[in-house]
């Protein structure tokens, strides 16, 4: 094990990261660039392994070619002091294995996954497949400018998809037995569809804190991936939608022809299933509430007497019905407002007049009574009905009909006896003048 400020390499060791069966990962500074980088060591004793160097230097030429925002990229290898390294970017975070589950959202939960979805198609269109996802390699960084970046890593025992089918030089299985796809562990071919499956069962482990087909032993394990049915997460989480179900049941199918197309298509999936299926996941406007208080008045409501009743101190009741749902002024006029059309005039200039059936047979109710020198004049034939004005002998509220033209309009006897005084009266005059000029 390398110390603090140990040199390595030429990488200053700063302090270890993470230690496992086949080697270390330490924290290091690059030898000639003020930057941090993850140096990945393979334990001493197993150099003379030619299967795991194979393998350890395999990883390192794979994801060279891997130039992936979602992958950690891989700068240099190299054997020193017969000691084999991998100079890596370093991810400064956490992996998705240390995350609390129950302080995990099943939003955030699928962003993890959709992005690690991302950087599987990656490899899987560059001929690589990872065959080990799971969630001790995926990394989370630590936010910057409020995102988190998540990076697969791990490309350990990847293989080029051309000789996918086959385990490794000694027989032996080393992939974590938890996440193995049907294919992976029976030894049959595989495609990207067997990293699907396992990050099928990476987002069971996030949503619920474990796999899909735990169990006590190896062999159950490997009996519920190949034999049982896939659990159904809601049984776990019943506050997850149902729909949930349904996606992981297909991911994890036996078969992978039954799963999606693309780890891609089935993130997606993932996403619908929360966004679209929860109630609340899809706020809907509500329409918008009245301004008055009073709740909406019916027909019959409206020709009742009440609070609202037509009067010249008040208008027509509130709210207005709109013009489409009001009735005809023949069949309720009572407080009701007119429409709008030029037939009719507004109901605020003349609450209390009754307009008239707009018929073209229709003569007016009354016409002027007759006089001895005038005859009664015709009603109104206009095209459009008019409302009549008040005279000082109609009751109150009746109205008198319209009156006719001007030059019908009948005089009265006193008019008529002014105007024979006055004429009488200039005929004296001129005579007067006559015989005063015939005496001079």
């Amino acid at each position: 094990m390398l110390g603090e400020g140990e040199v390595f390499a030429g990488y200053r060791i700063e302090r270890l990261l993470g230690q496992g069966g086949m080697g270390s990962v330490y924290l290091a500074g690059h030898p000639r660039l003020p930057r941090s980088m993850a140096l990945k060591l393979l334990n001493p004793e197993l150099f003379s392994d030619d299967e795991i160097k194979t393998r350890f230097e395999r990883e390192a030429d794979l994801v060279a070619q891997l130039d992936h925002p979602n992958i950690v990229a891989v700068f240099d290898r190299g054997v020193e002091d017969e000691q084999l390294w991998i100079s890596m970017q370093y991810v400064d975070g956490i992996d998705a294995s240390t995350i609390d589950r129950r302080k995990l959202p099943p939003t955030r939960a699928a962003q993890i996954i959709a992005e690690t979805a991302k950087a599987l198609d990656f490899a899987h269109g560059s001929g690589v497949l990872h065959r080990d996802v799971k969630p001790a390699n995926i990394m989370l960084a630590r936010a910057t400018a409020g995102q988190e970046r998540v990076f697969l890593t791990d490309f350990g025992i990847a293989r080029l998809r051309d000789d996918a089918g086959h385990l490794t030089l000694t027989g032996t299985f080393t992939a974590t037995l938890a996440y193995a796809a049907p294919e992976q562990l029976t030894g049959a071919a595989m495609d990207g569809r067997v990293d699907q499956y396992a990050l099928a069962c990476t987002l069971h482990w996030l949503l619920t804190g474990v796999a899909p087909f735990d169990a006590p032993s190896p062999p159950a394990v490997i009996q519920g991936h190949l034999q049982a049915p896939p659990p159904r997460v809601t049984a776990r989480r019943p506050d997850l939608p149902a729909a949930l179900d349904e996606v992981l049941i297909r991911a994890l199918s036996k078969r992978p022809a039954d799963r999606f197309g693309s780890c891609t298509e089935f993130a997606e999936a993932v996403h619908r299933a929360l966004h679209m299926s929860a109630p609340h996941a899809m706020p809907v406007a509500s329409p918008a509430r009245p301004t008055s208080t009073a709740p909406p008045m019916s027909v019959h409501q409206a020709a009742q007497p009440g609070p609202y009743s037509s009067s010249p101190s008040h208008s027509s009741p509130q709210p207005y019905p709109s013009p489409q749902a009001s009735p005809s002024a023949h069949s309720n006029p009572v407080a009701q407002p007119y429409p709008s059309s030029p037939s009719y005039p507004s109901a605020h200039q003349n609450p209390v007049v009754q307009p008239y059936p707009s018929s073209p047979s229709y003569q007016s109710p009354q016409p002027y009574p007759s006089s001895a020198s005038h005859p009664s004049p015709l009603p109104y034939q206009g095209s459009q009905p008019h409302l009549g004005y008040p005279t000082p002998t109609s009751q109150p509220g009746s109205f008198a009909p319209n009156p006719p033209p001007y030059g019908h309009r009948p005089a009265s006897n006193s008019s008529s006896t002014s105007t024979v005084l006055v004429i009488g009266g200039i005929l004296v005059l001129i005579l007067v003048i006559i015989g005063v000029a015939l005496l001079v």
